[in-house]
């Protein structure tokens, strides 16, 4: 909850990879709140109030899971529409004249998120949403201290660098209005 809070406000890219996280993690604990607590939340050094707080947190994400129907697969519905936003600021920033930076590095990712479109069969999944997948994925790999190879590395860098322009967009938007 605390991470989530401050990577929602920073950089909100990385609050969508962080959620799919969370979600895999509460899945992992079988959606069983007591098993969180044993194995996740017993590891914050916090105030009980913030644990408290942290527990709530946790509790209410299985309930909207158990809710959402999205016990074994998929993704919290406000984390599908911060996705969708992010798609929808996504094709507005290809279409403008006014941030050439971003179709740069669209350009730059586009064959990558191409290739990662086919190798999936991502059928009726956006290009952002193919581009936080693919994020996560290399995520699971290297927790799991598993070797990413240079190719690899490449698109992730062209990904990341996609992303983290979009998130900063996101935020100057919501913050400031961006002009299209």
């Amino acid at each position: 909850m605390l991470i989530a809070r401050q990577k929602k406000q920073d950089n909100i890219a990385e609050y969508v990879v962080y959620m799919y996280q969370v979600e895999d993690m509460m899945r992992a604990c079988k959606l069983d709140i007591e098993t969180v607590k044993k194995n996740i939340i017993s590891q914050y050094n916090q105030p009980q109030e913030t644990i408290d707080e942290i527990t709530y947190w946790y509790d209410n994400i299985i309930a909207l899971m158990h809710n959402q129907k999205i016990e074994q697969k998929g993704h919290l519905q406000e984390v599908e529409n911060i996705v969708d936003d992010l798609y929808e600021l996504h094709l507005k920033l290809l279409r403008s004249p006014l941030h050439p930076d971003y179709k740069v590095a669209y350009q730059e990712a586009a064959p990558v998120i191409g290739q990662s479109i086919a190798l999936t069969k991502a059928d009726g999944a956006s290009e952002i949403e193919v581009c936080f997948e693919m994020m996560y994925m290399i995520l699971l790999l290297r927790l799991k201290k598993k070797e990413i190879n240079n190719d690899t590395a490449f698109a992730v860098a062209k990904i990341s660098r996609l992303l983290a322009i979009l998130s900063e967009k996101y935020h100057k938007n919501e913050k400031d209005g961006l002009d299209f």
